[in-house]
């Protein structure tokens, strides 16, 4: 298993790390099941890192980690968050006191603020971390889903001796991160945590690229999800956390470390698998959502942020109008139309866009297009 330093700490970590969220309203105790014997798998086959967060199941992904751990904590590097609710010196102690509790240690080795709150000044929120890192219950900070320009302020401050990590979004399809955090993890010694690195199980933008993944897998014997986790990790700030409960499937992200991509392959794969960036009219785009969960339909309701949203739409359009956006939307063509999207991903973000330019300017987006 290739071993990557955790920032600038003296701890490695597996360039594969284990993904651990499920559900809030998952309650299939069978799912469960395959959850611990796939985390014990995975660390029998040496991957070490294993990441949650309390809000995955309402806190049961973190319970089965613990149980799943006794006898060979030790050998794991345990990497959980903070709520952006509790974001406060207090309500970080409170967090990491529950989840120490169920994950059934004395400490976490890497403490992750997996979404930003506004309403709490990031001054207290370090406050909280480094009390918590004082008081040994934490040996390392990290942070999920922060702006570029929010990113260099908290880093700033923490210094690498506490900011170990960096987690965002990265695979095939999104690359954005390669114009500012690829590097700035590079220079400066920050992992970056790479979340959903084979694009929710779709991989990349569409079928011609898939072929063209599909025919550089052939020549290496690999999967094509394997040849997306090397080509991943070869970037040398770069560790991934895969997602899930398949003993199979683990087997083969373990595998997908033991070969080495050969550069003129790295180019190809890398000049194949763009083109689906572009600027789309909100107009144009149908706010829609097929997992279940409720969404803000109208402008007013986002505004409204009824369903306390954190940040809320309003917040993000502050932010955004200052020219500090997260990450484009995730779009795909409605099949009856050539000029109409469906929303996939980033519903807050679009409507804080809206909030903040009105619906004429174009927003930042990423086609996904199986048709």
């Amino acid at each position: 298993m290739l071993l990557k330093k955790l920032g600038q700490s003296g701890i490695e970590i597996s360039a594969i790390g284990q993904g651990t969220g499920i559900h809030h309203s998952l309650t299939n105790r069978e799912v469960y099941r395959e959850l611990e014997s796939t985390i014990r798998s995975g660390i029998d086959m040496g991957i070490t890192l294993i990441d949650t967060a309390p809000v995955y199941g309402d806190g049961a992904s973190e319970a089965i980690i613990g149980k799943a751990l006794k006898g060979i904590r030790h050998g794991v590097v345990l990497a959980t968050k903070v709520s952006p609710e509790n974001l406060s010196p207090a309500g970080i102690k409170n967090s990491v006191e529950g989840s120490l509790r169920r994950l059934q240690t004395d400490r976490i080795d890497l403490l992750q603020v997996h979404w930003p709150n506004p309403q709490i000044t990031i001054s207290d929120t370090l406050l909280g971390l480094k009390d918590m890192v004082q008081d040994g219950l934490v040996r390392y900070v990290g942070i999920c889903n922060f702006s570029f320009k929010d990113t260099q302020e908290i880093h700033q401050q923490l210094t690498s001796k506490f900011l170990a990590s960096v987690q965002v979004e990265y695979n095939l399809f999104d690359r954005s991160i390669e114009r500012e955090f690829l590097p700035y993890g590079q220079q400066e010694g920050i992992t970056i945590i790479a979340y959903s690195p084979l694009h929710r199980g779709r991989i990349v933008a569409n079928r011609k690229q898939y072929a063209v993944l599909q025919e550089i897998a052939n020549t290496y014997h690999k999967t094509p999800a394997q040849i997306v986790l090397r080509w991943l990790t070869v970037h040398l700030p770069v560790v991934v956390i895969p997602n899930t409960t398949n003993g199979q499937r683990m087997k083969e992200n373990a595998e997908s470390i033991d070969f080495d991509l050969i550069d003129e392959d790295v180019r190809y794969l890398e000049a194949q698998c763009t083109g689906h960036f572009r600027e789309i009219s909100p107009r144009s785009i149908h706010v829609a959502d097929d997992s279940g969960r409720s969404v803000y339909r109208t402008l007013e309701e986002a505004l409204g942020n009824a369903m306390n949203c954190v940040p809320s739409p309003q917040e993000l359009a502050e932010q955004i109008a200052t020219g500090d956006f997260l990450k484009p939307v995730r779009l795909r063509p409605v099949q009856s139309s050539h000029d109409r999207f469906e929303l996939l991903e980033g519903r807050i973000r679009y409507w804080a866009w809206v909030i903040a330019h009105g619906f004429e300017k174009p927003l930042p987006a990423l086609i996904e297009d199986f048709s």
